[in-house]
């Protein structure tokens, strides 16, 4: 699958399979089965691999596969602690990824070696992020956000999130610059702005029924929220943290992956078992792109131009 145009990865959870769009054409150029229900997924920086979360049913456990992007393949598959295992991340580095396990401890693989090589006392977590230096991970749980020390594997500190009235800590994003963090809080309507730099909530964004998925675009001004209960995206300006638009897109929008040019975003409908892509120049709906059963996670990778 070698080429100039990026890939987009996405892990249809109930039809056990990921599908690979070409985001030139919008169009699904391969579909990769994989074994168990896929939750989360994420790319290494070089575009090489692909890492998929999945729950094993038949085996009662988590899974990590890693896919060869080059040929859509499966190469390698490690047991995690947990069948409710969640989101996944790549280090910036390239060199580790952290694997969200609900009730067990967040389990850190080797890419080198695609084997557990540590775990990180961590309860309830659903989703985590880096900071761009790689220094820290900001992992979700039904009560706010824990901050681990990557270099040391600990955690440094805890922030909670006031709950009002339903789940917080869904997902979270970091922008470029690694300032700020934006944080989905499922049935409480809002994103919790997170300052970096003293690791407290610096404001409190209204967003749309029940968020979920968060991106933020590749020059950092704005984060756009899949909002799963109104089946829109919010998009947040994040000079002001101030909703300016709101998209429209498929019924029970999960996740949400930029494109690394920043020109679309793509948004996971898990109900119609779509994805959309939102033109970020005008915010709306380009292109809707039919894909597997329960789409839940995206993930958009570049890969290496051809050599001839």
């Amino acid at each position: 699958m070698a080429g100039t145009a990026p890939f987009a990865y996405v892990a249809n959870n109930r039809s056990h399979n990921v599908s690979v769009i070409d985001t030139a054409t919008n169009t699904v150029v391969a579909t990769v089965p994989v074994d168990g229900a896929p939750i989360g997924i994420a790319v290494t920086p070089d575009g090489k691999r692909v890492f998929i979360a999945i729950r094993a049913q038949a085996q009662n456990t988590g899974l990590v596969s890693v896919l060869d992007a080059a040929n859509n393949t499966v190469v390698a598959t490690e047991s995690v602690t947990d069948f409710f295992i969640g989101g996944i991340a790549i280090t910036p580095d390239g060199k580790q990824a952290y694997v969200a396990c609900d009730d067990n401890p967040v389990s850190v693989i080797d890419t080198a070696t695609n084997k557990v090589v540590a775990t990180i006392p961590q309860r309830d977590s659903i989703d985590l992020a880096f900071s761009p230096d790689g220094k820290h991970a900001y992992v979700t749980d039904f009560n706010g956000v824990t901050v681990i020390d990557t270099t040391a594997q600990k955690v440094q500190t805890t922030i909670p999130i006031a709950k009002t009235q339903g789940t917080v800590g869904r997902g979270i994003a970091i922008t470029p610059d690694g300032k700020q963090a934006y944080l989905t809080n499922g049935d409480t309507n809002n994103v919790s702005v997170i300052d970096t730099a003293t690791n407290t909530v610096s404001a409190t964004v209204v967003v749309g029924v029940d968020p979920v998925g968060v991106a933020v675009t590749p020059d950092g001004k704005r984060a756009y929220v899949a909002n799963h209960g109104s089946n829109d995206v919010s998009v947040i300006d994040t000079a002001t943290n101030a909703p300016m638009a709101t998209v429209g897109v498929g019924p029970a929008p999960v996740a949400v992956a930029t494109a690394a040019d920043g020109k679309h975003v793509y948004v996971t409908n898990s109900d119609s078992g779509t994805v959309s892509v939102i033109d970020t120049a005008t915010n709306t709906v380009a292109a809707t792109v039919s894909v597997g059963d329960h789409p839940f996670a995206i993930g958009i990778i570049q890969p290496a131009p051809i050599t001839r």
